[in-house]
């Protein structure tokens, strides 16, 4: 089958809480695909998500038509062809052939005169440009980086156009992915010496208090042998400072309340061993059974897990609270491509509602002497210093901890917070506080 082809598939079932990588992933499996043609197949199907926008607006010149006009397949094969010639810049000749023959096996034949013809007629980038000039510089800016006009404005306001157009690119762009050494199962000698006889060139990015590395063919990695017997984690850095920041020990009780997938929960029972109490709890069995699994992967068989609502949930007294809050996301939009489509403004409302429950509900488990870290994957200020200005004028008698006392001063804003900024950091966006209880 032309990968082209299972690509339109798999966008054609394209919807709000759709998980692409899983459908990549099964569908590579089912059609039993070379590495080589899965990191293709992933590569059509999230750059048509990311880049959906700017695709829309080349395929809209070329048809003189509007995107709505055109039959759901018919549309997702324009768009696997434009990215290939504005992202990937494949040859015309050959992905205009190549997508005319998917269309084919798509049983759109009809279909294939008007793809070609839509194809063959592109406008230059030079043309582009001019287009995207004579718009606004906002709408040209949401276009060009394929970000919906309300983000978009929302950053500009708080960050400024030239910021917003960084965060957007980096949205955008490739960013390297980062795994943590478990060292729960075996030394980091131990590992980096099996990576080196399997073949991996590692890099590693930070020593301490747990390796994170990173190597040039992660994909085959995470479908290695190595990464299955739960010898490493997928992680990104800006979202292993939050834990860093919490300082879990050996001998603490450590609540993680909104836990799954297990990210976090993983990294603080590296940092403890068994010796502390780690109680890891989420809203649904669901959620639950993937911390379970992940556990089970790390060999990390001392945590206790449960379904519980941080919102109004009865939890036991502990030293440590991590409250790792839903959230807009919207600083790990580079790693999430459909996030960015299925985020509206009204979202931002019923997640600052949702986190102030959660803070309001989860301070009773803080013990006198205890700590409370409040952390987002957001960049938005209602999300990150709101919500915890809103906190201490509710709890008077919890104050800041500095962050650069837990983490690299160049991790922390002048407040006290751990705050990550893709157009500063060129790492995914994040924030985290550490609040103490007297």
């Amino acid at each position: 089958m032309n990968i082209r082809t299972a690509a339109v598939r798999i966008l054609n079932s394209y919807h709000q809480y759709f998980n692409y990588e899983n459908k990549i992933a099964a569908t590579a499996d089912g059609l039993k695909l070379s590495g080589k043609d899965r990191d293709f197949l992933y590569i059509l199907v999230k750059g048509v998500i990311l880049h959906r926008s700017y695709l829309d607006f080349v395929i809209e010149i070329a048809s003189q038509r509007s995107v709505k006009k055109f039959e759901n397949t018919v549309l997702n094969l324009l768009r696997v062809g434009v990215f290939q010639y504005l992202i990937l810049e494949t040859p015309p000749h050959a992905f205009t052939n190549e997508t005319v023959d998917a269309a084919r096996q798509l049983k759109k034949p009809r279909a294939a005169g008007l793809i070609n013809a839509v194809l063959r007629h592109l406008p230059s980038k030079d043309e582009l440009k001019t287009r995207l000039a004579e718009l606004p510089d906002n709408e040209s800016l949401a276009i060009q980086y394929s970000h919906p006009q309300w983000l978009i404005d929302r950053w500009i306001e708080h960050f400024g156009e030239v910021n917003t157009q960084k965060i957007a690119k980096f949205n955008n762009s490739y960013q390297k992915i980062y795994f943590r050494h478990n060292p729960i199962k075996l030394s980091w000698d131990d590992l980096s010496q099996m990576l080196k006889d399997s073949g991996y060139t590692v890099t590693a990015a930070i020593n301490s208090p747990i390796v994170f590395f990173s190597t040039d063919t992660p994909g085959e990695l995470i479908r290695s042998e190595l990464f299955n017997k739960g010898f490493m984690s997928v992680q990104d850095i800006s979202q292993s400072l939050t834990v860093r920041l919490l300082n879990p020990q050996p001998g603490e009780t450590i609540i993680d309340a909104c836990a799954a997938p297990g990210g976090k929960t993983g990294m603080i029972a590296q940092l403890t061993g068994p010796d502390s109490t780690i109680f890891a709890t989420d809203i649904s069995s669901g959620k639950v059974n993937l911390l379970k699994n992940e556990a089970f992967r790390l060999g990390v068989d001392f945590v206790n897990y449960s379904v519980a609502d941080a919102r109004s949930g009865t939890f036991p007294m502990a030293d440590k609270v991590l409250l790792d809050v839903p959230c807009s996301g919207t600083g790990a939009m580079a790693r999430r491509a459909d996030l960015r489509w299925n985020r509206i403004p009204q979202d931002l409302e019923t997640l600052l509602v949702m986190q102030r429950e959660i803070l309001t509900n989860m301070v009773s488990a803080v013990k006198p002497g205890g700590v409370m870290v409040y952390s987002t994957c957001s960049i938005e200020p209602e999300e990150n210093w709101q919500n915890i200005e809103w906190f201490l004028k509710a709890n008077p008698d919890f104050t800041i901890e500095n962050a650069d006392n837990f983490v690299e001063e160049k991790w922390c804003d002048k407040k006290g917070a751990v705050q990550i900024l893709p157009h500063i950091h060129n790492e995914t966006g994040g924030f985290a506080v550490r609040l103490k209880r007297p």
